[in-house]
């Protein structure tokens, strides 16, 4: 179990892995082997890569989608009468 406030947290760290991930997918992609500024990047497999940008994607909607499920069991006790705030003016 963890609280609202962790998911979103890691929600976002992943986010930011997700990116750098996409990047060195683009940049590991881009090199080929006539080019000479590869010898100065590590390389990494593509599909080692690919794997962990789709397993933070599915952990990305799982978290999406529990954060989704508690919000849809939380009851807000609050006073609003919805109706006469969106009726027409009289």
């Amino acid at each position: 179990m963890k609280t609202v406030n962790l998911l979103l947290a890691m929600e976002k760290s992943l986010r930011e892995r997700l990116g750098q991930l996409d990047e060195l997918k683009t940049k590991a992609s881009r090199y080929t082997l006539y080019d000479d500024n590869k010898k100065d990047l590590p390389t990494y497999d593509i599909k080692a890569v690919d794997k962990k940008i789709t397993a933070i994607n599915k952990a990305l909607f799982n978290i999406n989608h529990k954060i989704k499920e508690s919000n849809a069991k939380t009851m807000v006790d609050i006073d609003l009468d919805y109706d006469s705030l969106v009726s027409e003016l009289e």
